[in-house]
């Protein structure tokens, strides 16, 4: 999620738990290791021309070379399932952390529902599905931070489906009409290698659900590794903070401890050599030649805490920028900031490559019409890691 306020949408995923592939012996030495973290912008609300942007994701991910992804904003249950699909030559083993609960019961209370469609009535009721999400977190962003975690999931999990005038009634039924989900992230790992002890944990949000995918998996470089891959929270300038950490900027350092912590937890859990990787949108960075700072205090704290940035020293430039056609402005020079990360903490690796990725412009038929936008409103990283004496490719 970008540092601005995003579709409504953007704070939950839809998707099915599943982690896949077994373990398998016969792994062929593992001396370097290449990993992409992408912010995909998709879902209800999001950034424009999402299916044919899937279908362009889709397409480049496997050309980038990567041993293992971290994707975020991948909301739509049936868009997960396609990239799971659609890869699983290439990336065999994957982790999402969504589980689907039923409807059984109501996931608003009356009162709840009835503020919420109070609000999207007088503000949202001429407006088309795919503007829902942006007009609820333009104008109806208090009362959603003020229902219960339940209640903001059956919201975001239903609207696709439901019109704005059914929308809170549904969700407040206790019929199971409602589609309901928990651990809704947005994320999903990918990965050529065996993925072992594949585990989730939530972090404290207040507005929809953060958490942190983890998975092991086995080099010979460095010894066995914690892949983490996650989304922290955004600063929304629209959104009046409700929770208990005074501000968004407050509640992702919160975060950030606690991801920390669960790193902490992984490795202490057979990982002698603690080798340790943290990808995803951090809503987080430092400043560089190329780049403005972003929240830098959070930032450090994970510099801190042992983890080096190989892409902010060796390339620096903006993920999230503003001359990406899909943030409204083609600006020159460059500007933007770099929340995007792939942080590295391991023994044995000592020689780096890092790049921006999915940066190029690409071309899409809208309707017949040629339209030139990008992957997504973020641009991917990909870092190379290998040992001493190694040269990464």
């Amino acid at each position: 999620m970008p540092l601005r306020a995003r579709a409504l949408g953007c704070s939950f995923a839809l998707a099915l738990l599943h982690c896949g592939g077994d373990s398998k012996d016969d792994v062929a030495p593992v001396r370097e290791l290449t990993l992409v973290s992408l912010n995909a912008a998709l879902g209800v609300g999001l950034a424009p021309y999402a299916d044919q942007r899937l279908d362009a994701i889709e397409t480049d991910l496997p050309t980038l070379g990567a041993d293992v992804i971290c994707l975020q904003e991948v909301w739509l249950p049936d868009d997960l399932d396609r990239l799971v699909a659609s890869l699983s030559s290439e990336y065999p083993y994957n982790h999402r952390s969504v589980r689907a609960t039923g409807g059984d019961g109501a996931a608003c209370t009356a009162a709840e529902a009835s503020s919420l469609a109070d609000c999207l009535a007088s503000n949202c009721s001429d407006v088309d599905r795919e503007g829902l999400p942006l007009c609820a977190i333009a104008n109806c962003a208090g009362a959603f931070t003020e229902v219960s975690m339940a209640c903001q999931q059956c919201i975001a999990a239903n609207q696709a489906a439901v019109d704005v005038e059914n929308l809170t009634t549904i969700c407040a039924n206790a019929d199971g009409g409602a589609a309901s989900f928990s651990d809704q992230t947005g994320l999903v790992l990918l990965s050529r290698l065996p993925l072992e002890r594949p585990s989730y944990v939530a972090f404290e949000s207040s507005l929809g659900d953060r958490g942190l995918l983890s998975a092991r998996l086995h080099t010979d470089f460095m010894g066995e590794v914690d892949v983490n891959c996650t989304h922290l929270a955004a600063s929304l300038g629209e959104v009046p903070y409700t929770g208990p950490y005074g501000s968004w900027a407050g509640e992702r350092l919160r975060q950030i401890e606690q991801m920390l912590e669960r790193v902490d937890e992984i490795r202490a859990d057979g990982n002698a050599g603690g080798s340790a990787i943290l990808m995803g949108d951090m809503n987080c960075g430092p400043g560089t030649a190329l780049a403005r700072a972003a929240s830098p205090d959070a930032f450090a704290r994970l510099a801190n805490a042992g983890f080096i940035a190989p892409y902010a020293e060796l390339d620096g430039r903006c993920t999230f920028c503003e001359n990406n056609p899909l943030n409204g402005l083609v600006t020159d020079p460059e500007e933007g900031a770099l929340i995007d990360h792939v942080l590295v903490s391991a023994a044995g690796s000592e020689v780096f490559a890092a790049e921006r990725v999915l940066d190029a412009a690409i071309s899409v038929d809208v309707d017949g019409e040629a339209i030139e936008t990008a992957h997504s409103d973020h641009y991917g990283i990909r870092v190379r890691a290998s040992g001493a004496g190694d040269v990464a490719p």
